[in-house]
């Protein structure tokens, strides 16, 4: 039993590793990935290799050995993220990985994304049109919403354009306001779950929503100013949120502080069970090791300086010398000594 434990744990990992995967490889299919030399009206996707192309006025063409290589190398990068949380990460805290741990967030993972995704445009459409602005489009994905509910070819994680915003203060809260909402909607699922008790996977899909309103804000004001798109390979490749905070007039100071306060914060009521058990693996550690390096016995001996008490102890306890004893002849031994006059 014992030997086949390793081994069904190295399958799960192994087809755990497939279905994230092909998974993401086939998400990769929405990511834009242009080549040096392309044709005017082709838009080129997948990752690393290209694997779908979709053409203007054509049917979108297919690379499916691209596709089979493409899915080859997510299934390694996964693998080799499934060994280091079994072998590393996840045993010093104490978590088991089981496949119905992971299951249901790898279902959940794109339709809740796509959820939080609609609140982020929908709160560019609502702050622009509180101040004043007109909303004359808005898209998610291949669903155009406004002005009229269709189905699109092209593949658009969010737009919405708003018209009639006269002043700078005003279009910069519409730049800031679709992170802004995901934040403030973060803020609420995560009061949610921590007032009120939930089923399992109501609170795994809570959670799941609410770290995608997390994360909105700090990726959208970071990765694009080391040239990433807002989510790594999908979004806007300008930072939008801080543009926005530009534009009405708060320092970058100011709202690096918010930004890191919020994250940090948020982090914390999210990931709680993890630091606590973080917290108490480390305190365990420094404690094991405090008590045995003072447990250790020691080996060195030290010898004491000269002119230490104990040194001078033992000078005084030796026996003083003694006198050479007189030297008695034979005859003497039986009879009193005789003393000169």
């Amino acid at each position: 039993m014992t030997e086949l434990a390793p081994q069904t744990l190295r399958l799960k990992s192994l087809l755990g590793a497939i279905a994230c995967g092909v998974l993401l490889s086939l998400a990769t299919g929405l990511v834009e990935n242009p080549p040096e030399a392309s044709i005017i009206g082709f838009t080129y996707h997948g990752y690393p290799l290209v694997w779908r192309i979709t053409k203007t006025l054509q049917p979108t063409e297919f690379r499916f050995t691209s596709l089979a290589i493409d899915t080859a190398f997510w299934i390694t990068i996964s693998f080799f993220v499934f060994i280091l949380l079994e072998k590393i990460a996840l045993p010093k805290l104490r978590v088991d990985l089981k496949p119905k741990t992971f299951l249901l967030p790898l279902v959940l993972f794109i339709p809740l994304g796509l959820a939080m995704d609609f609140v982020h445009e929908f709160g560019h459409a609502f702050w622009g049109t509180a101040l004043g602005g007109k909303l004359n489009y808005m898209k998610i994905a291949y669903l155009q919403l406004y002005p009229r509910l269709a189905i699109t070819p092209q593949f658009i994680l969010g737009k919405v354009v708003v018209t009639g915003l006269n002043t700078e203060f005003a279009y910069g809260l519409f730049l800031l306001g679709g992170s802004l909402t995901t934040n403030i909607a973060s803020w609420l699922l995560a009061l949610i779950m921590l007032k009120i008790s939930l089923r399992h996977r109501t609170r795994v899909a809570l959670k799941i929503l609410g770290l995608f309103g997390l994360l909105d804000l700090p990726f959208y004001v970071v990765l694009p100013q080391i040239s990433l798109q807002h989510w790594i390979f999908l979004g806007g490749d300008k930072p939008e949120p801080l543009l926005g905070a530009q534009k009405m007039g708060i320092p970058d100071t100011v709202f690096y502080t918010i930004l890191v306060i919020t994250t940090l914060a948020l982090a914390f009521l999210y990931f709680k069970p993890l630091f606590e058990k973080a917290c108490k693996s480390t305190r365990k550690l420094f404690a094991t090791r405090f008590c045995s390096d003072s447990l250790t016995p020691r080996t060195r001996t030290q010898t004491p300086p000269p002119n230490s008490t104990q040194f001078a102890t033992t000078r005084h306890t030796k026996d003083p010398p003694q006198s050479p004893s007189p030297q008695v002849s034979p005859s003497n031994q039986t009879e009193n000594p005789r003393t000169a006059p």
